[in-house]
């Protein structure tokens, strides 16, 4: 009777994992799940096994096969929520506990420093701690705090309501995982039947549902297998346009003799704009370029919680002005709306080039259009050195942003522009990646004059204590009447 439960638990485990499996692929957060659901599976079969045999060998063999998967169930958990939570910086750490659970693995599988056979209870044979059993359990409990920490900082940093209730369920899940610890008491010799896989199952039953039905890591990988179908055609289409912009001029000549000499007709001069023709293979390769770009840039903004910055380095500013003005897909005249200050070489922050060409890239395009719809303006950039940080400012004199809508420019999918001209996501791409750099953005504008984007980016020399001193966010000022 008493093998029942562990028996029916046993089953469900291989079913969750299963469903996750099946309906979710294998992912960095869903892995980790599969792994607690096999964890449980065979641990919880193992007791199944336990709770019935009367021979004390089959029991001490399943005693330590069951607890050799349970010393890992508290860090798979804990890799999990690492995953949900988006902290790559907690790597280390899920190294260390990983580390820990093998150690103690070998010297239970070794003697009876872990695991000290086993005790008589009332439902059956339950095992003993042993010596070093109190590390494990020091283990689960750090694991479960410092999971539970994760949890509440990045809910308190999630934006979007879906992630919050996700977050929700996670802690809810944490907590009803940490009663299972009560089994923990069996171990030194209180006599009540383990109760606590009730907890797990519910635990890991609730994380099942949330895994699926909130489509963890399904639009990153939507978004990747878009961005992979996309940006192969594209590069083909750019190498193609290449190919006609080295052979044109030569097509074009020939054109001109074969029509000087009357072999054929003279059609191009049909077209609205014939001398637009030799530059139609450079349009393209503009687009194209343009066009992988918002791809780079749409991955980008996935990945900017999950940033590694250990690949940050120094990087100059000039450098990253220059290149996000060869790169962007200026039309006509619009180049010349830009004008740069002398940035000197010894202007540099700590992070990513590619980020802060994005960043470049979101604030050219808005100015720009604020320019067009103005049918006026210009484009400054200049940089300086702060104490602390070096600061980029990015202005153009164009239309100005009105008072009501200067505080909600850095918001999700806000936009001022006609539907189709935007999405409201460029500047909160800007908004994240300062953050995410360690500094801030903030906007000043004034209706009829302009407006002005400051950027606060790290120093290499300050980098090392750059979470200790980094700026509060400032408020966006409205400097109109």
């Amino acid at each position: 009777m008493y093998s029942l439960l562990p028996a029916f638990v046993s089953a469900l485990f291989l079913g969750f994992g299963t469903y996750v499996l099946v309906a979710g692929g294998l992912t960095r957060i869903s892995a980790p799940f599969i792994a607690m659901c096999a964890t449980t599976f065979v641990w919880q079969g193992a007791w199944a096994f336990l709770f019935q045999t009367t021979n004390p060998h089959i029991a001490g063999l399943l005693v330590k096969t069951g607890y050799f998967f349970i010393l890992f169930l508290p860090t798979t958990f804990y890799h999990f929520v690492k995953e949900v939570a988006s902290c790559r910086n907690e790597k280390p750490l899920l190294l260390v506990s990983y580390g820990l659970c093998v150690v103690l693995a070998i010297l239970l599988v070794m003697g009876n420093e872990v695991v000290n056979g086993f005790s008589t209870h009332s439902f059956g044979y339950y095992p003993k701690a042993g010596r070093l059993h109190p590390i494990h359990v020091a283990q689960t409990i750090f694991l479960a705090g410092r999971s539970a920490w994760l949890l509440l900082r990045a809910r308190r940093q999630a934006k979007a309501s879906s992630s919050r209730k996700l977050l929700n369920l996670c802690l809810i899940s944490l907590a009803l995982y940490s009663l299972a610890a009560s089994d923990y008491a069996v171990n030194y010799g209180f006599d009540f039947y383990p109760l606590g896989v009730i907890f797990i199952a519910v635990s890991l039953g609730m994380l099942a549902v949330s895994i699926i039905r909130f489509g963890l890591m399904g639009r990153r990988l939507m978004l990747a297998t878009v961005a992979h179908e996309v940006a192969s055609p594209l590069a083909a289409i750019g190498l193609h346009a290449d190919e006609l912009r080295h052979v044109l001029p030569e097509l074009m000549h020939g054109y001109e003799l074969a029509v000087q000499h009357r072999l054929c007709g003279d059609r191009l001069s049909m077209l609205d704009e014939p001398e637009r023709v030799p530059a139609l293979a450079s349009a393209i390769r503009r687009q194209v370029d343009s066009t992988i770009t918002v791809i780079e840039m749409s991955l980008a903004s996935l990945t900017l919680s999950r940033l590694d910055k250990r690949s940050f380095a120094a990087h100059s500013i000039n450098a990253c002005v220059e290149s996000a003005l060869d790169r962007f897909p200026f039309r006509a005249d619009e180049r010349s709306l830009v004008s740069v200050a002398a940035i000197g070489p010894d202007i540099q922050f700590f992070g990513s080039d590619s980020l802060l060409i994005f960043v470049l890239f979101n604030l050219l395009k808005n100015a720009i259009h604020a320019i067009h719809s103005a049918g006026k303006g210009r484009i400054e950039i200049s940089a300086h050195r702060g104490d602390r940080f070096c600061v980029l400012h990015f202005s153009d004199s164009g239309p100005g942003i009105a008072a009501d809508v200067l505080p909600r420019i850095f918001d999700p999918f806000y936009s001022t522009k006609a539907h189709g001209r935007g999405a409201g996501v460029g500047l909160t791409f800007c908004y994240r990646v300062c953050e995410a750099l360690g500094g801030r953005i903030s906007c000043e504008s004034k209706l009829g004059v302009g407006t002005s984007f400051t950027l606060h980016l790290s120093q290499p020399e300050s980098a090392a204590d750059r979470e200790s001193h980094d700026l509060p966010p400032a408020p966006q000022r409205y400097d109109g009447e």
